[in-house]
């Protein structure tokens, strides 16, 4: 009668501990679930993120641009002025000479 209780109980714990890993795993199917779920909320949340910046950058940039082009033109108005006072320094200087 000893070997049935021993092989009872072993029976039994074997279904305990079976029931309780069936169980955990089936927890930690649904944590896995509920951390795809979130890292692919968050995922999109980042593209979102990501987009709008670009934007934001591609605006700035398109600002620069005009600016430095604005500034260029203005130097070459400027260099243009010196040339021409040169020009005048350099034609008063032969008629001196």
């Amino acid at each position: 009668m000893a070997n049935i209780q021993i092989l009872t109980a072993l029976g039994t714990s074997f279904l305990a501990v079976l029931t309780g890993v069936l169980l955990n795993n089936t927890r930690l199917n649904d944590v896995k679930e509920v951390l795809v779920a979130k890292s692919a909320a968050g995922d999109t949340e980042l593209r979102l993120q990501i987009e709008r910046n670009r934007a934001e950058l591609n605006a700035g940039v398109a600002d620069l641009r005009v600016l430095i082009e604005k500034n260029h033109s203005e130097m070459l108005l400027k260099l243009v002025d010196v040339d021409n006072r040169l020009t005048r320094i350099e034609h008063e200087r032969r008629i001196v000479q």
